[in-house]
């Protein structure tokens, strides 16, 4: 193998240069602004820029703040961008980050709670003013997620591991509030208040919730309530925990229809019964057991219940919920695995909750630009996972050389890239 070396300042992520103009574009400077703030006149990077720097090390594929210098490297010939120190991103996010609110409940219970209004008012906002999300009727899923760390400030979880416990607002997996909570408090606790907030925060940017799903932790007599009260009620479907009553109920009920859900052979049926002190609908399923019973399934079948006041047909409510495995869930696992989560860089709650609201942030860009660029080049799909897009559109050989006094880019590669300038 003979080799050559050419000594040159080439770029290896020439993609991200078409990115930094398409969310120069979409004025993303401007929405952080005004939901963050301004910093010193002496600071020389505003928290959009930051944002932006921490979504660039994604793109590139990097995993912690150090990686900043491999981005210095990168663009060091960029007429515009500059890129900060990984010491600079610290010190930015000691200034948003927020004390840690502590709640003792009457059973002596601790919860610690650590959030930032400006970021939850910034993520739908942002949803709103890039077209991710319209003024159409949308689902809101809520869920808690495991961050497992070995922080000095985590807790044990139900889990049997060690981490903090964030729970997150969503609409079409696209985080719309966070609240990050120690590892031991459970995602049913306070939930009707987040809730409210985050329908409240949608509806003032325009995005209307009619929907709302979720697991037995919202199974709560306040936000049943709550969602069946408002000037427009909202329609639910959450998982309803099993109790002798409902059991006997279902036990009882000899209208049992026989359906494919998923492939698997099931019974449905809908009954109203007593829930919380109101006649509810339940939807409930049944399937055979073919290993050993237990107390509650003596009849030889195991039951789920769901609690909802819609009005659609047993296996379309079903099925409804079961969209949670994707659309209320799925993102945590990008969050985790595409932006960081499971690596997270501070020492302290307060700095990792600001970090995982400006990766939450890239999360949000990430979808904004495979909407775009999947509109106008053939090899970006909108379903595109992070990695995939790096490989496709980000790795890119590029240099910016000056000439006839102005900047230019210039691009080495057979695909066709040309509908991002030519329109």
């Amino acid at each position: 193998m003979q080799v050559q070396q050419k000594p040159t300042d080439i770029q290896s992520f020439g993609g991200i240069n078409f990115v930094n103009e398409y969310l120069n574009s979409i004025g993303l400077d401007d929405i952080v602004l005004q939901k963050l703030g301004t910093r010193s006149v002496l600071a020389q990077y505003s928290y959009a820029d930051l944002i932006r720097q921490l979504f660039f090390i994604a793109l590139m594929g990097g995993e912690v703040l150090d990686d900043s210098n491999k981005l210095r490297q990168e663009f060091k010939r960029h007429p515009y961008l500059r890129i900060a120190s990984p010491d600079t991103i610290e010190y930015a996010f000691l200034e948003l980050r927020r004390p840690i609110r502590c709640v003792v409940t009457a059973d002596g219970v601790t919860h610690q709670i650590n959030e930032h209004a400006g970021f939850n008012q910034l993520l739908p906002r942002l949803c709103r003013k890039t077209g991710l999300l319209t003024t159409g009727g949308y689902t809101m899923d809520y869920d808690g997620h495991i961050v497992e760390n070995e922080k000095k400030d985590n807790a044990f979880t139900y889990k049997k591991t060690e981490g903090y416990y964030p729970v997150v607002c969503s609409i079409n997996k696209l985080p719309v509030y966070m609240q990050n909570r120690n590892g031991n408090t459970p995602e049913a606790y306070n939930q009707k208040n987040i809730i409210e907030t985050a329908i409240n925060e949608c509806a003032q940017n325009g995005i209307r919730v009619c929907y709302f799903r979720a697991d037995a932790c919202c199974y709560e007599k306040h936000l049943l309530e709550y969602l069946e009260t408002l000037q427009t009620p909202i329609r639910y479907t959450i998982r309803a925990e099993m109790n002798r009553g409902l059991l006997i109920a279902l036990q009882d009920e000899d209208e049992w229809q026989d359906v494919m859900i998923g492939y698997q052979k099931m019974q449905v049926c809908s009954i109203m019964h007593k829930v919380m002190g109101k006649q509810r609908r339940i939807v409930a399923y049944r399937k055979k057991i073919k290993s050993q019973l237990n107390l509650f399934e003596q009849d030889g079948y195991h039951y789920q219940a769901l609690v909802t006041n819609d009005h659609m047909k047993e296996v379309q409510t079903i099925e409804f919920y079961n969209q949670r495995g994707c659309l209320g869930e799925h993102h945590f696992k990008e969050l985790d695995y595409d932006f960081n989560w499971n690596k997270l860089p501070f020492d302290n709650r307060e700095m990792n909750t600001i970090y995982m609201y400006a990766t939450m942030v890239g999360y949000l860009l990430f979808h904004v630009i495979k909407e775009h660029y999947s509109k106008k080049l053939s090899f970006v799909n909108p379903t595109m996972r992070l990695k995939n897009f790096v490989l496709h559109f980000i790795i890119l050989p590029a240099r910016w050389v000056k000439t006839g006094r102005q900047w230019i880019l210039k691009i080495f590669t057979t695909k066709e890239y040309s509908p991002l300038w030519n329109p």
